[in-house]
């Protein structure tokens, strides 16, 4: 009885574990922030309404992004519109036809997000001293795991003057997961955004 107690006892403190592991792994962002700029201190604003655009070239993966970001500053009590819903295509539309759907918005910002670049990239685990593990006596094996990497570029720009007044560049390894990504990228602008005073 006792030792059935101790198993008992050692199997919920390792599924304890797992469970807690699991949490902090799904918490974790998908983003890695290369750099960031913005206008001097004093010289900036909080905006008070984004337009959110999105610069792609598949109209459904810039609709989902456009929206989730929107979703995600309303729950932080920032508001946003989606440009998708007033410019329904990038391609037929010029700066001009971007700069007076903002203002017919009642935007003061615009935050840009486009890709820089995309590609995968296939990463190979070794064992010590660079040879490849052996698993359980079979033939040596290398676990290979397919990351999609994407580095997105984020900038913001006053409406009235069309200045560029923040940027930042951001990798991912989960480019693959549109959402994920998407809401990721809401909570870095929500926390980035009015850390440098623009929100």
């Amino acid at each position: 009885m006792r030792m059935f107690r101790h198993d008992m006892t050692a199997r919920l403190s390792c599924f304890c574990t797992i469970a807690m592991m699991l949490v902090m792994v799904s918490g974790c962002s998908s983003l890695k922030v290369m750099e960031t700029w913005h206008k001097p201190a004093g010289q900036g604003q909080p905006y008070h309404k984004l337009m959110i655009l999105g610069i792609g070239h598949d109209e459904n993966v810039r609709k989902m992004f456009e929206n989730i970001v929107v979703d995600e500053l309303s729950r932080g009590l920032v508001s946003a519109v989606a440009s998708h819903t007033i410019l329904p295509d990038l391609d037929k539309t010029n700066r001009e036809g971007v700069i007076a759907a903002v203002k017919a918005a009642g935007c003061d910002a615009v935050l840009t997000t486009r890709a820089m670049s995309v590609g995968d990239s296939s990463v190979t685990q070794q064992g010590p001293n660079g040879t490849v593990g052996v698993v359980y006596g079979a033939a040596p094996v290398a676990n290979r795991y397919n990351f999609l990497k994407a580095t997105l570029q984020s900038s913001l720009f006053d409406a009235g003057s069309t200045e560029l007044v923040w940027t930042a560049t951001v990798k991912t390894v989960d480019a693959d997961r549109e959402a994920r990504v998407s809401r990721d990228m809401a909570k870095f602008f929500l926390e980035q955004l009015r850390r440098d005073g623009f929100l």
